[in-house]
């Protein structure tokens, strides 16, 4: 008797249950379209990255090294951001490379 009782309950499913799709019954919303950067651009995106990072770290230990007013902590804090930085696309390129180096080894 439960069990009928249960077939009963799922019957009740709106028009769901008479077959009509849910893209008529759901509303259409227009989505925006955003463009998404392809590979390229965002390769070019993290070298710039990592460039500016090095170009800031560099302009730092001139200034140090010329006398100018600027904190040893400052220095050393961008100068282990530029190497960090530099070290972390390292090990993408090598990620990477080991993963076209072993798709190329793949038999087909």
């Amino acid at each position: 008797m439960a069990m009928n009782q249960l077939n009963g309950i799922e019957a009740i499913g709106g028009l769901k249950g008479i077959g009509i799709p849910e893209s008529i019954l759901a509303p259409q919303i227009q989505q925006p379209v955003v463009e998404k950067p392809d590979f390229g651009q965002l390769l070019q995106m993290a070298i710039k990255s990592i460039n500016e990072t090095s170009v800031n770290a560099n302009e730092a230990i001139e200034k140090l090294a010329a006398g100018q007013n600027i904190d040893l902590h400052n220095v050393v804090l961008a100068a282990q951001k530029s190497y960090l930085t530099l070290q972390f696309a390292l090990q993408i390129k090598n990620k990477i490379s080991d993963a076209y180096q072993e798709i190329m080894r793949m038999t087909i």
